[in-house]
C-alpha cells in the first residue's frame, strides 16, 4: 500500500512539474530563431542579442535577404508604441526611433496588459484573451499572454516577462510580416 501511495504521489508531482509553463531568460548572447511569414512565403530569421544594456543591440540574419543590426534604446524598451514598418537594409545598423521596438512590446505596454488586460501598439488596441492553447518552443510550454486587436486585425502571443516582453508569435500583424518563435538558445 505504501508503494502504491508513493507511486501515486510521484506521478502527480511529476505531472504538475511537466505542466508548468516556463519563462526563459532573454539576455545578452540569447539567440532567437523565428520563422517570418509574408505574402505566403516563410523565411528563417535569426536574432542574436549582442548587447542587453542601453542600447540593446540585436544582430539579424534572414536567409536569402542578408544580415544587419538593430539598436533599441532603453527608452524604446520602456515606452515604445510601435514596430518599424519597413524591412531594414542589409549590412547596416538600423537605429530604432525612441517610440519603436523590435521583437518585443514595451514595458509600459506590458504593464498595461497585465494591469488592465488591454494595451495599444501599432495604432491598434489589444485585449487579452483567455487562452487554453499552449505555445511551445523546444518542446517546452512557454508562459505567454495572447492578445487580440479589437479595432482591426492582429494577434500577439507575448512572453510573460516584464523585463523583456518578447513577441513569441504574431498573426495578421499591422505591417504584414508575421513572426513565430521556433527556438531560444
Amino acid at each position: 500500500m505504501k508503494k502504491l501511495l508513493l507511486i501515486l504521489i510521484t506521478t502527480v508531482l511529476g505531472t504538475s512539474l511537466f505542466a508548468q509553463k516556463i519563462v526563459p531568460a532573454i539576455t545578452g548572447n540569447s539567440v532567437l530563431n523565428y520563422t517570418t511569414s509574408q505574402n505566403g512565403q516563410d523565411i528563417p530569421l535569426v536574432l542574436t542579442i549582442t548587447n542587453f544594456g542601453d542600447p540593446i543591440k540585436m544582430d539579424w540574419n534572414m536567409d536569402g535577404i542578408g544580415s544587419g543590426s538593430y539598436e533599441m534604446s532603453a527608452k524604446s524598451l520602456q515606452s515604445g508604441k510601435s514596430t518599424p514598418a519597413s524591412t531594414p537594409a542589409a549590412d547596416e545598423l538600423t537605429r530604432l526611433a525612441s517610440y519603436q521596438t523590435f521583437a518585443c512590446i514595451s514595458k509600459d505596454a506590458f504593464n498595461s496588459m497585465i494591469k488592465n488586460n488591454t494595451f495599444e501598439y501599432d495604432d491598434l488596441k489589444f485585449s487579452v484573451k483567455a487562452d487554453a492553447a499552449p505555445f511551445t518552443v523546444d518542446n517546452k510550454q512557454l508562459d505567454v499572454i495572447h492578445a487580440i486587436a479589437t479595432n482591426g486585425k492582429g494577434e500577439l502571443w507575448i512572453l510573460n516577462n516584464a523585463g523583456f516582453p518578447l513577441i513569441c508569435k504574431s498573426k495578421d500583424s499591422a505591417h504584414g510580416m508575421d513572426l513565430t518563435l521556433v527556438s531560444i538558445q
